[in-house]
């Protein structure tokens, strides 16, 4: 698979980056641990996850997958969003917590925390669930301006990225958030990933701004009208021309979803 640059880094990465938003979805560890492989085997060698997403298990998860090859794959995790009541070790808390929650939303809707205390707190976690001592990106978690103190995060970022910890940082979230961060040209705007479609054109508001489109996501699934028909071959070279100097974020729990990649980015 075709690699890029990302803007303003020096990091190399697949132009189709690997999401773990839904890794969790698979009850059983062998047949997580057989989509990250999949994933790995048609080339894909960017993975993006967060302390929120199957409340840790996605981390742990890809700890396993890439332990002993770290220098082969490159991660993005984030701070700002964290389950509440803390991380789960196993699947079955997971769906357990997830069960609960249909009749007590509090215990699987985020917890919100802009603090430098949680924040590395939440990355040292990270980092070990994650087996490694450094992450490549290290996103802020749907950021809301009004709410974060930036210069303190901006910070500790840098102290983070002297220790060795991280090797670039940036904003993970829909277009609505951080639109107003690039208005201002935030220094914590260095990376963005945001949603994007091949109908609206979400992530224009970089482009408007003279800045290339780095990751983006939301190209399958939020097809539409006429691009229903399209199979997602079609769409994901499309998506391809449309964000030419970034990486595509794909998701799914199905590894045979997967396995086409190899033919079409050839």
């Amino acid at each position: 698979m075709k690699k890029v640059i990302i803007e303003n880094t020096d990091i190399q990465v697949s132009r189709i980056s690997f999401g773990t938003g839904s890794l969790h979805h698979l009850f059983g560890k062998r047949q997580r641990q057989h989509l990250l492989e999949t994933a790995a085997s048609v080339g894909i060698t960017h993975f993006d996850t967060a302390p929120y997403y199957g409340f840790g298990l996605a981390e742990t998860d890809l700890g396993v997958f890439m332990h002993g090859r770290r220098a082969t794959f490159t991660i993005t995790t984030k701070v700002g969003l964290y389950p509440a009541g803390g991380a789960s070790r196993g699947s079955l808390g997971v769906w357990s917590r997830k069960a609960l929650g249909k009749f007590y939303p509090g215990m699987i809707e985020p917890r919100v925390d802009w603090s430098v205390q949680h924040a590395t707190t939440s990355l040292n976690a990270s980092l070990r669930r994650l087996k490694t001592d450094y992450v490549d990106f290290l996103f802020l978690h749907e950021p809301d301006l009004d709410l974060v103190n930036a210069d303190e995060l901006l910070d500790w970022l840098e102290r983070e990225r002297k220790n060795g910890k991280i090797r670039c940082w940036g904003l993970a979230g829909l277009p609505v958030l951080l639109e107003r961060w690039l208005a201002v040209d935030h220094p914590l705007v260095q990376v963005l990933q945001t949603k994007d479609s091949l109908d609206s054109h979400e992530a224009d508001f970089m482009l408007q701004q003279g800045r290339q489109l780095q990751f983006t996501y939301g190209y399958l699934s939020s097809r539409r009208g006429a691009a229903r028909t399209e199979s997602a071959n079609t769409l994901l070279r499309k998506a391809m021309v449309r964000n030419l100097h970034g990486s595509i974020l794909l998701s799914t729990r199905r590894p045979e979803r997967l396995n086409w990649l190899s033919e079409l980015l050839e």
